[in-house]
């Protein structure tokens, strides 16, 4: 299952509280096995981010069901947010785009930073970076995740963002093909290998 914030579908706002949101599901999960050292145990992991959204998996029905019902607790713990499980496999598909910037000696994470300095018509805040490309000799390309909220601004501005001394351009991808889908990250099919959910179980768990 993936926990998204149920007013805006994203991730993102998740993420941001992710570990006091953790701090609070461990505490039900370990107070409900200590209560029952002898009862059956939930099991989940959840290391993985996919397409910016948390995925939790979970060892059995069990646990889907021990989850739903601890985030059903917790689901108002935080202003502007309200927490809400969805199966991985619905995680939105967000649009993604690739941006040749000048090979310049920062780390890879500064450069949304800068380039929402650079734009600030462009609203950026939900980025992130899939990866870093191999440098060229004077280029180097980074392949990006970006928002529908930012399409509409970019195309404006023609794809194309100051950075420096130049106006870099992006090469937007609205829709996935086999090539493209080798520079996920993550795979959500990967993920939902050796779960073992059936088709009534993300009804169960949106309730």
């Amino acid at each position: 299952m993936a926990l998204v914030d149920e007013t805006s579908n994203r991730g993102k706002p998740v993420l941001d509280k992710w570990s006091e949101i953790e701090a609070r599901l461990s505490r039900i999960i370990v107070d409900q096995v200590m209560a029952n050292p002898e009862g059956q145990s939930p099991g989940f992991d959840s290391v993985e981010v996919v397409r910016g959204c948390r995925v939790i998996k979970c060892d059995d029905q069990y646990s889907l069901h021990f989850l739903t019902k601890a985030i059903g607790e917790i689901q108002n713990s935080w202003d502007g947010l309200r927490l809400k499980l969805i199966p991985a496999s619905e995680i939105p598909r967000r649009p993604r785009a690739r941006i040749w910037i000048p090979n310049m000696e920062f780390e890879a994470n500064q450069s949304i930073p800068v380039l929402q300095a650079h734009n600030r018509a462009v609203p950026m805040a939900d980025w992130s970076i899939i990866k870093a490309e191999a440098p060229q000799k004077h280029n180097v390309s980074f392949l990006l995740q970006i928002t529908e909220e930012s399409l509409e601004p970019l195309q404006k501005v023609e794809n194309r963002l100051r950075f420096g001394i130049r106006k870099a351009q992006l090469k937007i991808f609205r829709s996935a093909n086999p090539e493209e889908e080798q520079d996920e990250v993550d795979g959500t099919s990967e993920l939902l290998t050796g779960m073992q959910l059936n088709d009534a179980e993300p009804a169960e768990a949106n309730q």
